[in-house]
């Protein structure tokens, strides 16, 4: 359950109070891929049905593109940015069911897997990945790979969670959905035909709205350079989490090396450091404020942090991060939630806020 109560709320324009019996939605589009700390599309609807259609929202940390494939849904034009290539797969992925034909797709996939069933000699799987695989699932993995660059952003995207499911399932599904825990042996062979067939199937959940979407391999601490200063309605994000938490690692670190990407260099230009996090912040909230219309809003979910054995608020923490206070701060609390398990390890109960600032009141 998801609950919110009123922080902080002024005569201005304000996100209602919602209550949520669960944020869980794995029958969605948004189970293409199993990314480490991104937003419930439950949480994001709830918010996106208060805002007005025929808009244009920019999500500056977009990830894999969960705002913006529900409130393209709902009605607007969308901007996703974010500079890591694999979220840039995914939600690209996700974007391009709006011109996409299921029962083509999943003939595509059978012609791949077919032409990857037929080659003679293949690629072996790179060395920082292949621990976590069955040997004739890696073979299975990097013949298909062999077909990347031909597939549709829609199947690449699928291609990526299926590394992440087929993982999972060589290690007898003793890791979780999103965290990847220690190597078990002996590995369980998965067909990984089967798993890039079936989720090609499961999450195909066609966009029949034409609204423009643009998503930038760019970052947020340069907005005004490539997007028009007094161009977007609402911003609505949930920003890199102010933990340090790294957007590199968990199943990401199979996927990376299978497609020749170097994981080291695009964790270099993350916000992750704990060092920075503030002052990479504060550039990003200046740069949203030069982008946004003047009656913009301005929606930012966050978390709180625990530093030793204190626990800071986001919400606070953000407050302080422009000039103008927030209008509204709204507080919540999960129960029945995989979060509750970690502040039991951890002996914390940690809260989301959700930030709103309204440009039209400064």
């Amino acid at each position: 359950m998801l609950l919110l109560k009123a922080k902080i709320s002024n005569n201005t324009a304000s996100i209602d109070h919602i209550i949520l019996k669960s944020v869980s939605n794995p029958s969605s589009v948004h189970g293409i891929y199993p990314y480490r700390g991104k937003i419930s599309a439950k949480d994001a609807i709830s918010v996106i049905a208060q805002l007005s259609p025929n808009r244009t929202l920019l999500d500056p940390f977009c990830g894999t593109g969960t705002i913006l494939y529900e409130a393209q849904k709902f009605g607007m034009d969308v901007i996703g940015v974010d500079p890591n290539p694999l979220a840039n797969i995914v939600s690209k992925g996700k974007m391009s069911l709006q011109g996409l034909d299921k029962e083509k797709t999943l003939d595509e996939v059978e012609s791949i897997i077919k032409k990857a069933k037929s080659l003679k000699k293949v690629k072996k799987l790179p060395v920082d990945a292949e621990k976590g695989f069955h040997s004739d699932t890696a073979d299975q993995i990097m013949r298909v790979k062999e077909f990347y660059n031909e597939m549709s952003d829609y199947l690449k995207s699928i291609f990526c969670g299926s590394i992440c499911i087929s993982a999972r399932g060589c290690n007898n599904y003793i890791w979780t959905s999103t965290t990847v825990g220690r190597n078990t042996y002996p590995k369980r062979f998965i067909n990984f035909y089967e798993k890039f067939t079936s989720k090609a199937k499961k999450h195909f959940y066609k966009l029949e709205n034409k609204n423009k979407c643009t998503i930038y391999s760019r970052d947020a601490r340069t907005l005004s350079k490539f997007i028009k200063p007094n161009s977007v309605d609402y911003v609505f994000t949930s920003p890199p989490y102010f933990d340090g938490l790294d957007y590199t690692a968990y199943y990401a670190k199979f996927v990376y090396p299978i497609l020749e990407i170097d994981r080291i260099s695009v964790k270099k230009n993350l916000i992750q450091s704990l060092k920075t996090y503030e002052t990479d912040m504060q550039k990003c909230l200046n740069e949203i404020v030069k982008i946004t219309k003047n009656g913009a809003l301005i929606i930012f979910v966050v978390g709180d942090k625990k530093i030793k054995n204190q626990t800071i608020s986001g919400g606070d923490f953000f407050s302080e991060l422009l000039h103008h206070k927030p209008n509204q701060i709204i507080e919540r609390q999960y129960s029945g939630s995989a979060s509750q398990v970690f502040d039991k390890i951890n002996k914390t109960n940690r809260k989301e806020q959700i930030v709103v600032w309204d440009k039209s009141t400064w």
